[in-house]
Parts: C-alpha cells; structure tokens; sequence
C-alpha cells in the first residue's frame, strides 16, 4: 500500500477523533449541573461551628420556659388586655414606611400633620431640652429633616401608646430607647437583611407588656430580679405567662404584622436556645428576634442593670460581631445613649430641665 495513502488514513482518523472530543467537551458544558441543595429554614453561623459546637454550653441550663406561653393567657390578665384601646394604626404605618429605600419626608409630613393632637406632640419634645437644637422648630418637615426618620418615629410611639394609657416609668422609658437605638444600629451594620424601621418598632414596643403587668396587675412582695431569666421564671410562677409571650399576645391583638408579634413574643428565646434551632422554630423572624435579643441585653448592660452576654456566641456572629458588649455598644452610638441615659436621669445628675422632660417623657 502506498505510503502517502496511510498518512492520509491516519491524519483522517486524528481529525475524526479531535472531533468528537471536542463534541462531546461542548456538549458537558451546556449540560446543566445539578443544584445543590440548601437545607431550608436553617442559619449558617460560621464553618468553625461545624467542627466546635462548645458554644451550645451556653444553653445547657437547669430551666427553660415553655415555648407556646402566648396560646394560654390566664383568663383574668385576658380580660385586662381585651380592654386596651388598640394602638393607632400610623404605628405600623410608618414602620413600614421606614422600611422604604425611597421614603419621602413630605409624604411623612403630611401622614403626621393631619393629626393636630401627634402634630403638637412631637413639635414639643423637638424643641424639647432633650434634643438642645440650636434654633426652634416649627413644623414636622423640618423636625424630620434635622432628626431623621427613627427619631421621629420614636416619638411617634411615645404619644400613640401614651395616648391608650400605657405610660412608662423613667427607667422604662430609657430602656425601649436604647434599645431601639443600639437595633437600629444593628439592623444597619449587621447587614444581614433586618427592616431598620421594623427594629426601631421592636425596639420601643417589645416590653410593652412590662408596663401593662406592672400598672394592672397585683405585683410580688418582694420586686423581680434584675437578671432577665430569672425574672421570666418569676412571672411566670406568679402570673402563669411572662411579659414576652403577653407582649406578642397584645400585639396580635392589635393586628399588628406577624413578624413583629413573633419577635416581641420571643425576644428572649436566644437567652434559652441556639440560633438554629430559633431559626428552624420561627425562620421568618430568626434576623429580628436575634437583633432585638442582643439590643436588649446591651441596653441592660449599658445601664448596669447586669453584666454580661446572656447570649451564645452563635447569635453574635450571626450578626457579624464578636461575643463582647464592645462590639455592640460602640463608640458610633455611645453619643446617643449617653443622651437617653441623661434625660432619664438614670446614674447621673440631671438639670431642672433635663429631670422635667424625662417626667413628660
């Protein structure tokens, strides 16, 4: 056979095979791949967990609440709430609102403005020593443009749950302002999907239930403990609920969103289980409920009430801080907070004007 005829053979059958491998190569990669699956309704804390679960130390505790307390509500603290005038609906109005990349100060204004009795309110505490402006304000477009939005709103809650008889003590007020505060901080550099309006609500709404329980209901002979979980099991022995789980009771009362009532009636669940097993329970408001948890006990800290975390280090990391109050009650905020903590008079001497304002508050 003639030499150039099999050369020509075999280049053929080179061709012929570099062909179809690169056939075959185009073909695996239009082929789609398979899509991995993601368990569902589960937070994923830090690859370090996977290996080291010492964290879940924290929850081994000799007592826990039951989960479902809001479901049985005692009859006689029943009849209490069911006589509560509901919360006006411009609450949630303008939480949601907050939640709005394009909210307008305008349309806010002209919300506000059309109720005189809110109107009059929130242009006295602006001008108020509280806020110590260098020129007096007179009109709420103004009032949210020098304060902001959470301000505001803040104020706005003030007078609304003022407006139904639920008035907070000093302590009690500067409580739900911090909080608030250090949430809506939270919401913000956490980053992890939390509203900073929804927050700003929890954070001025979640002990809402303290109030009620101290103001219509007998109260113990000897004062509840400071410390957050041992004051749970005190409520709870005494009036058969704690002030959470009647907190999210109210708020759904009021029909308030769910996410919102969820997080009030479990705001201390991060005190008692890990974050995964919060996120399995109630996915839909593991961010709020952890945001919310962590402001409360950094309140509590920052006004010497306790001292320490309560809360396992998975719920910090999940929101990208590390387990120390430092991470939380940073210098950004501090500036705010010392401000609530004066005007309560709270640990420091306040002015004739200061210790006035806090009363009005």
């Amino acid at each position: 056979m003639d030499n150039s005829y099999i050369f020509w053979i075999i280049l053929y059958s080179v061709i012929c095979i570099c062909a179809i491998a690169a056939v075959v190569k185009l073909m695996a990669r239009k082929a789609p791949r398979p899509m991995r699956k993601t368990p569902a309704q589960y937070v994923s804390v830090s690859s370090a967990e996977k290996l080291d679960d010492s964290f879940l130390k924290a929850y081994e505790l000799d007592w826990k609440p039951e989960k479902d307390l809001s479901e049985k509500v005692p009859d006689g603290i029943r009849k209490v709430l069911d006589g509560i005038e509901a919360i006006s609906p411009v609450v949630t109005e303008f939480s949601s609102k907050l939640n709005d990349p394009d909210i307008d100060p305008k349309e806010i204004s002209k919300m506000i403005i059309t109720d005189q009795g809110l109107t009059s309110y929130i242009l006295k505490r602006v001008n108020s020593p509280f806020y110590r402006l260098a020129q007096k304000v007179d009109n709420i477009f103004s009032a949210i443009v020098i304060l902001g939005y959470n301000e505001i709103y803040r104020i706005v809650v003030e007078e609304r749950t003022s407006r139904i008889g639920i008035k907070p003590t000093r302590e009690e007020w500067a409580h739900a302002n911090l909080t608030s505060t250090i949430a809506a901080y939270l919401a913000s550099t956490s980053r992890i999907g939390a509203p900073g309006g929804t927050m700003v609500t929890l954070g001025m709404l979640h002990d809402i239930a303290k109030i009620i329980m101290r103001k219509s209901l007998p109260q113990p002979e000897v004062p509840f403990s400071a410390d957050p979980r041992e004051r749970l099991r005190q409520e709870i022995d005494f009036y058969g609920i704690d002030h959470a789980s009647l907190g999210g009771y109210l708020a759904r009362l009021w029909k308030m969103p769910e996410k919102l009532s969820s997080a009030i009636e479990k705001h201390h669940w991060p005190m008692f289980w890990p974050v995964r097993e919060v996120s399995h329970a109630v996915p839909d408001a593991v961010k709020e409920i952890t945001i919310l948890s962590i402001s409360d006990i950094a309140a509590k800290n920052f006004l010497d009430e306790i001292s320490g975390l309560y809360i396992g280090d998975d719920y910090y990391r999940y929101i990208k801080k590390q387990p120390k109050m430092e991470s939380i009650l940073t210098m950004e905020i501090t500036r705010d907070l010392n401000r609530i903590k004066r005007i309560a008079g709270i640990g420091t001497p306040e002015s004739p004007e200061d210790s006035s304002e806090a009363e009005q508050s």
